[in-house]
């Protein structure tokens, strides 16, 4: 390859600035792996979740399941020796059961001095009341006395003054509703499974769960630990958050680099094979490459962070930008000398613009999600391809600014597999209807909407959790529930609320097992209305006969006449005493947080009845009724499931109407547009047909894929129809090039997305399932379907019988064109005076039969001469070769439209032609030019030729707005204009060896017409 190909001081520009572009906008981010932060937050039920998440205790617990060989001695010994080691390696805030239970004693104590402030009125009825009698009140002194009489009994003696009927342990016993494990006990200060073989540890960590270096210090700790810690049979599960957080980012970045190194390598190979010129096409990684590092710097300007997700994404981005580059290159690479610009242009013409806008349109509709990481993975991905376009459009020309013919003869092997692809007729068409067919009957989509799935753990954790579970619970089915205050006295009237909420939800059906502080610590308003009901309770004979039995029988025990005074005080008292209030010291053993950040939070977990209604419920009891946060995970599911279908249905519907009305605009044809939109209904059917074989349902990010797929799979058949309506015939060599060039395209497509289906993390994997079906199927659809219905609309267009005005049969012209031309077309024949002033200034000839025009545009003067003239041939050039590429379409076989520029026309042009026109383009030859041009004019016409010139002059007065607007244009095309007085296009004309020539005015008043003779 020539030096001389590339622009390599620009080269080493661009890879340092995409180095530097990379690198700062990693630097300036900080990586996030917690995909909780991935839902929305403006929904009541999905912020209760994601607050209580964040606030739960639970939420930076490790819980530790230890097991020994050699019963329960061992097994607590090895538990002291773990609590050790964790408490030396400070990754721990707390350790152990230690603040359970020195907050016992202190709750026992705490709950005797208020006595009369803690049952209600059922409570005393149903529970207190049987403790009263007196064969009752005897056998419960005596059991006490024998307590106090042994090691158990040290301390106890002012417990026995004060509630010598033990009715302080009926609160207690309410405690068995905190117990993590049904049926475990309490072992030299450790919690032993029911069978006795399983020990539990828990601790709060000093960093945060979703601190993925802290978690890497916890796996580390508790690997070193099951090897170091020297007891037979020791086996030790830590399980947690931290683990979720962890393998998180793990599996994530291993898939990150497996996509990329699968995606890169498989599209490097994909090149290799592709391109005349092998090397030559890895440049085509240049363009996806420095568009994904500008958009990483431009996102890293208007965020401080980016998920991780988002990057992994990144292997599928590159190989979707890739497309646009392989087509670039591909246009470039051909066996003639082909410019940069030239190929940026022709990509833009053949749909490349339309394209790159509907898939930047489903990656901004994504973006609009109120799903944060799919928002950010939607905003970043529309900036890479913005950023791929932008430097393919302007960059690449420069970067490679012309590249000679390829010495390769034969043709590259994917190209050959190209012909043979597109070449299959309608028989493929008809196999790809009869496979939809019967895909429909599978067609039926199954949703599976699961928060847990989108967190994806090793075997190792899953394991883990699977015999945690087994053993100690972790549950299932429960509904959380969250208050919050200012203080902790304010916390405590809440608590009251949930009190109430609970008893009543209770005896209704609606919810069971939940436990409020306020059965330890009752608030003003409980403690008000316990109280009273203790006072109706104690009846002066319910009195005396306590007082009788405990009098009696303590004296026949050993106790003192006034053993028990403070008890009978406590049933006699008349002004009810002051609630204690709730202590720090029981923060863990009730489940609240001390006010940290201006506020205390209270967690009760309870079990749902029988006659429970998510729905009801939070209308009842949350932010709408009683200000609770609730988690409930059945109806949490089912309303992100709702929300989801909601926004993507919506956002579906949003891309598939704006998409549709896309390529109507840019093809302004309904058939054609149902033609490109074909392949989209085939995918469709077949991707949820196969999904629902392979048993996969359609998870959280197989709907936020929906939107991109169809933004993605249309690409395809734009490329396809704008290409055949481009080039007018499938035969066409540059249209087989696009064939390959699309094939190429999504190819590398289908790798990128592909990669992702060996990912681990279960998003990623369902990202690459779900694309790759739904791309793979359009572009199936594509290439079956579109080649025989594009071959025959367009043989129908051609085959349409030129019939009507002159106006209409010159529009039938340009009816298979593109929308520009054809539009062009259009507006002028019915806006430009131009046609009807033609007529009458070609009143002097009669059937000219050759005819030059130059400077011919999209040919629309000479169709109308040829409709005037049957019997005539056009001979035209402009500078532009896309005009002239759409001119000769125009014209067919009764013209030859060449590339060429005056005054420098083309050599194949005849020397005895009947008439040259020169329409609405001398102003951009300067005089020097003019005269040449009107030299080689009469050099090119007969002895009774004619030339025929409409050109425009300065204004005299105020130029008209069309003036202005056209004067603009030819600057913004870099065109330089020359306004001559009237008076010199006569002497021009003269000079060059004209005669006869007359001046006529023109409708617009800045035209005029020059006729002049041989």
């Amino acid at each position: 390859m020539p030096a001389k190909t590339i622009n390599y001081p620009l080269l080493v520009l661009v890879i340092a600035a995409t180095v530097f572009c990379a690198l700062a906008g990693l630097k300036r981010l900080d990586i996030d792996s917690d995909l909780s932060q991935s839902l929305p937050k403006d929904d009541p039920v999905i912020a209760d979740a994601l607050t209580i998440f964040q606030y739960h205790p639970i939420h930076d617990q490790v819980a530790i399941d230890l097991t020994v060989d050699g019963g329960p001695d061992v097994l607590a010994r090895a538990g002291d020796a773990l609590k050790e080691r964790m408490r030396a390696s400070r990754l721990f805030e707390e350790v152990g059961m230690e603040s359970l239970a020195a907050s016992l004693p202190k709750l026992r104590q705490d709950m005797i001095r208020q006595l009369p402030l803690l049952f209600s009125a059922e409570e005393l009825s149903r529970q207190v009341a049987p403790l009263l009698a007196p064969a009752a009140i005897r056998e419960k002194l005596t059991t006490s006395l024998n307590d106090a009489a042994g090691l158990s009994g040290i301390g106890q003696a002012e417990t026995l003054a004060a509630d010598p009927l033990g009715l302080h342990q009926l609160i207690l016993a309410k405690l068995a509703l905190l117990n993590p494990a049904p049926g475990s006990r309490l072992y030299q200060g450790h919690l032993l499974s029911e069978d006795g073989r399983h020990l539990l540890l828990v601790a709060t960590t000093k960093a945060a769960s979703s601190n993925t270096d802290a978690a890497r210090q916890l796996r580390d700790f508790f690997q070193d630990a099951a090897k170091e810690l020297d007891f037979p049979g020791l086996r030790l599960t830590a399980v947690g958050a931290w683990r979720a957080a962890l393998d998180n980012e793990t599996l994530i970045r291993e898939d990150v680099e497996l996509a990329l190194t699968l995606s890169t390598g498989g599209i490097a190979l994909l090149l290799l094979l592709a391109f005349p010129r092998p090397l030559f096409s890895l440049l085509s990684l240049v363009p996806p490459i420095a568009g994904t590092a500008a958009a990483l710097f431009i996102y890293s300007l208007f965020h401080s962070s980016i998920s991780v997700m988002v990057l992994g994404f990144a292997g599928a981005l590159i190989s979707v930008m890739d497309d646009f580059s392989i087509t670039y290159l591909l246009f470039l690479d051909r066996k003639e000398t082909t410019s940069g610009s030239q190929a940026a242009s022709e990509m833009q013409s053949i749909g490349g613009a339309l394209a790159l806008f509907t898939t930047i349109l489903s990656f901004a509709v994504l973006a609009m999600s109120d799903f944060p990481v799919f928002a950010a993975l939607g905003e970043f991905t529309a900036l890479g391809m913005a950023c791929t376009f932008l430097f393919i459009h302007f960059i690449c020309p420069r970067l490679l600014p012309e590249m000679p013919p390829s010495r390769r003869q034969s043709e590259p092997p994917l190209r050959r597999v190209s012909d043979r692809i597109f070449s299959r007729g309608g028989k493929s068409c008809l196999t790809a209807c009869l496979f939809a067919v019967a895909m429909l009957a599978f067609a039926r989509p199954q949703f599976h909407i699961s928060l847990a799935d989108m967190n994806s753990m090793t075997p190792e954790t899953l394991a883990a959790d699977r015999d945690f579970t087994k053993v100690w619970g972790r549950g299932e089915g429960k509904i959380t529930l969250m208050a919050k205050a200012g203080s902790l006295t304010e916390l405590q009237a809440e608590n009251d609320k949930l009190q109430d909420l609970l008893t009543a939800a209770d005896k209704q059906g609606v919810l069971s097992g939940g436990l409020s502080p306020s059965a330890f610590y009752p608030g003003v308003a409980v403690a008000t209305r316990n109280f009273a009901a203790w006072q109706e309770f104690w009846t002066p004979d319910r009195i005396a006969a306590v007082r009788k039995t405990i009098g009696t029988t303590g004296a026949r025990l050993g106790f003192s006449s006034h053993a028990f005074d403070t008890f009978t005080a406590s049933i006699e008292q008349q002004t009810m005493p002051r609630p204690l209030p709730l202590s720090p010291a029981m923060a863990t053993l009730l489940s609240f947080s001390q006010p940290d950040d201006g506020a205390a939070r209270q967690f009760i977990l309870a079990t749902p009845g029988k006659n429970y209604d998510g729905k009801g419920f939070r209308a009842a009891y949350g932010q709408d009724g009683q200000g609770l946060m609730i988690f409930d995970g059945t109806y949490f599911a089912g309303r992100l499931g709702d929300m989801l279908f909601a926004a993507f249905g919506e956002s579906f519907a949003i891309i598939a109407v704006v998409v549709s009305l896309s390529v109507f605009f840019a093809l302004l044809d309904w058939r054609l547009t149902l033609i490109a939109l074909a392949p989209m209904l085939f995918a469709s059917i077949c991707t949820l047909g196969t999904l629902h074989l392979l048993e996969r349902p359609l998870d959280i990010p197989a709907l936020m894929l929906v939107v991109v797929i169809f933004g993605l799979g249309i690409d395809f058949s734009i490329y396809l129809v704008c290409g055949y309506q481009y080039y007018g015939d499938g035969n066409h060599p540059n249209y087989h090039l696009l064939q390959s060039a699309m094939l190429l395209s999504a190819t590398s497509t289908l790798i990128g997305f592909g990669a992702l289906i060996f990912a681990r993390h279960s998003v990623l994997h369902s990202i690459g399932v779900v694309s790759f079906c739904g791309l793979g199927y359009s572009l199936l659809g594509a290439i079956l379907l579109l080649p025989p219905i594009l071959t025959w609309h367009f043989r129908r267009k051609k085959a349409a019988i030129p019939t009507g005005t002159v106006n209409t049969r010159i529009q039938n012209r340009y009816r298979p064109l593109p929308a520009w031309p054809r539009m062009f077309a259009w507006g002028k024949l019915r806006g430009d005076s131009l046609f009807t002033e033609l007529e009458a200034a070609l009143t002097g000839w009669t059937s000219p039969r050759k005819i030059i025009d130059i400077g011919c545009g999209y040919g629309l003067p000479a169709c109308w001469l040829l409709e005037h003239f049957p019997g005539s041939h056009i001979y035209a050039c402009d500078p532009n070769p896309e005009r002239v590429f759409f001119a000769q379409r125009a014209v067919a076989e009764r013209g030859d439209m060449q590339v060429a520029a005056a005054p420098d026309l083309p050599q194949a042009f005849p020397s005895d032609c009947d008439l040259a026109l020169l329409l609405d383009m001398a102003h951009y030859l300067d005089d020097e030019q003019l005269r040449q041009t009107f030299r080689r004019c009469r050099q090119l016409l007969h002895e009774n030729g004619g030339l025929l010139v409409r050109f425009a002059i300065r204004p005299a007065g105020k130029p008209s707005l069309a003036w202005h607007f056209e004067d603009k244009r030819a600057k913004l095309a870099g065109l330089t204009t020359h306004y001559r007085l009237l008076e010199d296009m006569p002497a021009t004309a003269t000079a060059a060896g004209f005669s006869a020539v007359t001046i006529h005015p023109s409708a617009k008043t800045d035209m005029f017409w020059l006729v002049a003779k041989c």
